[in-house]
C-alpha cells in the first residue's frame, strides 16, 4: 500500500479538512485527526505509538491518536500497534481508519455537531517517547573531534 490509496478520500478532504486548526465541527475533528496521521507516517515516516517495534520519527502524534480512540470509536483499530511488525502493518492500520471514518454519509450528520474536546491535547494509552541517544551520540563525536 502506498500514499495513493487514499486518493479516494481526496474529495471528503476537500470538503472537511479546515485551511487550518481543526476546524469547528467534529467532522472536521475526524477529518484533521486521520489526515494529520496519514500525512506524518507519509511524508515524515512518524507512528501514534513509538513504544512498540514501530519506531517513529520525530512528531508526536500520540494525542491524534488518543482522541480519535476516545471519541470517533476506532479503538478497535488503533489498539493494533501492539502487534504491528512492519511498515506494511502499520499502513493498513492507518487504511482501516480512513475507511472507518472517512464517509460522506457519517461526515455529514456529524458536521452538524460541535467539536468534542480538541485533537492537539487528548491523552490516553498512546505515547510518543523522545529517543534523542543517538543523537548524543554525534554529538559527542563531534565535540571530540573540536578538542583533538
Amino acid at each position: 500500500m502506498d500514499w495513493s490509496y487514499f486518493d479516494k478520500f481526496d474529495a471528503i478532504c476537500d470538503k472537511y479538512l479546515p485551511a487550518s486548526g481543526e476546524g469547528d465541527t467534529f467532522a472536521t475533528q475526524i477529518v484533521t485527526a486521520v489526515c494529520k496521521l496519514v500525512y506524518k507516517w507519509y511524508n515524515d515516516g512518524d507512528v501514534y505509538d513509538n513504544t512498540h517495534y514501530m519506531n517513529g520519527w520525530c512528531n508526536d502524534l500520540s494525542s491524534y491518536a488518543n482522541w480519535l480512540r476516545q471519541y470517533a470509536g476506532v479503538k478497535y483499530i488503533l489498539d493494533n500497534i501492539d502487534e504491528v511488525m512492519n511498515d506494511a502493518e502499520y499502513e493498513q492500520i492507518l487504511a482501516d481508519i480512513a475507511d472507518s471514518l472517512l464517509d460522506e454519509e457519517n461526515l455529514a450528520e456529524l458536521n452538524n455537531k460541535d467539536k468534542v474536546g480538541t485533537i492537539y491535547k487528548c491523552s490516553g494509552p498512546y505515547k510518543f517517547i523522545e529517543d534523542w541517544g543517538e543523537e548524543d551520540d554525534d554529538e559527542d563525536y563531534w565535540e571530540d573531534e573540536e578538542d583533538s
